[in-house]
């Protein structure tokens, strides 16, 4: 089997996405004759793609304009490369596929993964007429491909909804890399944020409305109750923290919160091991939503146990009760309530954390994600 993997985020680029396109074709690669990527170029791509063990054509210009600046190159590839299928990475591309099937007869068939708040977004949704041609446009791209690849059950109802049917829909949750992501002694970080011995709760992640850390900061006075000593870190940067640092001063937590902005990704396993607890109570605010949650995987991973909220696709990737607990999204008294029971549990908090690093160890990695869109794209191809 001959792939082409066309994706508009990819790294050096960091993100959702950028993980999911690397994990998924990096992987893909080892199993098949030939695998191409087509990606945006970015000025610190060399490195990278020097070392990567996959073929990465980068086409000029910004990620965003890759549906369009990409054509040329991905006719080009499909005629001398041609591939059995073209997984795209997200819907804007498919357009690219289809072009090229029609002047060259490759790719044979089309995939195309779908992760969330693409389906929703509308960048044109302000200009009349124009937010609607948008919308016609989506519905048209989602329905060329051959396979359609849901990182959620949430964002496969999101598919349904736009007119794929089910016979095309195959979730394929999410993974993450238990071998990065693996426990590691968090006394270093600890020491270095002042928390030493005292309960530790963790968010990673851009500092925007809907990641709710404005829930777990109103939670506080409440967690604060039964767990006097609690201690908050809030990893990320992003355009909500002035928002956030005032509303913990007006809760009366500012003593208890250390917001230590951007973690670099080789330091993210030593936050994750140094908590006791991760929290992350996304809302639903689309079209921003969280279509999957790969930090809950991170931190499983890691060794911790989650709390994550009943929004998006969030419910699959926290095992409500095995890996972790869930509560309803924007809801401080009932997060309050699921982390003090936690906290005050150790035996059962700490089964949590062995359940959620056994999980991800066994089936919720990204080679099982990849061995099963092998599978489904070799059925299929």
């Amino acid at each position: 089997m001959r792939l082409l993997f066309v994706t508009q985020d990819f790294p050096p680029d960091v993100g959702g996405i950028q993980t999911y396109s690397w994990e998924v074709a990096t992987r893909l690669a080892k199993w098949v004759e030939a695998l191409e990527v087509i990606a945006p170029h970015r000025p610190s791509a060399a490195e990278i793609d020097q070392a990567a063990p996959v073929s990465i054509i980068r086409v000029p210009g910004r990620p965003d304009w890759l549906p369009a600046t990409s054509l040329p190159t991905v006719v080009r590839r499909s005629a001398r490369l041609r591939p059995d299928v073209a997984v795209h990475a997200q819907w804007q591309t498919v357009g690219a596929s289809v072009l090229a099937r029609q002047l060259t007869g490759f790719p044979r068939r089309i995939a195309c993964a779908a992760h969330g708040r693409e389906l929703l977004f509308n960048p044109l949704s302000s200009l009349p007429g124009l937010g609607a041609a948008y919308d016609r446009l989506r519905r048209w791209a989602l329905a060329q491909p051959d396979v359609l690849l849901p990182v959620s059950r949430y964002t496969a109802r999101l598919l349904r909804d736009r007119g794929v049917p089910p016979n095309r829909l195959h979730v394929v949750p999410n993974g993450t890399n238990p071998t990065r992501f693996r426990p590691h002694g968090g006394t270093a970080v600890r020491d270095r944020l002042g928390v030493g011995e005292r309960p530790m709760l963790l968010t990673v992640g851009r500092l925007v409305p809907r990641k709710g850390v404005d829930t777990v900061l109103r939670a506080l006075p409440r967690l604060a109750a039964s767990v006097p000593t609690v201690q908050y870190v809030v990893a990320g940067t992003g355009p909500d923290r002035d928002r956030l640092e005032r509303l913990a001063l007006r809760q009366g937590v500012r003593d208890w919160v250390h917001f230590v902005g951007h973690v670099a990704d080789e330091t993210l396993p030593l936050y994750y091991s140094a908590a006791d607890l991760f929290v992350m109570p996304a809302r639903e605010a689309p079209p921003n939503v969280e279509g999957f949650g790969l930090v809950f995987l991170e931190a499983n991973a890691c060794g911790t146990a989650v709390v994550g909220a009943r929004s998006g696709g969030v419910p699959d990737a926290i095992v409500n009760g095995e890996t972790g607990l869930l509560v309803p999204p924007s809801d401080p008294r009932a997060l309050a309530g699921a982390l003090t029971d936690l906290l005050q549990d150790p035996a059962r908090r700490n089964r949590l954390s062995r359940q959620g690093r056994t999980r991800t160890v066994r089936t919720a990695n990204w080679n099982r994600v990849a061995q099963s869109i092998y599978a489904l794209l070799s059925n299929e191809a």
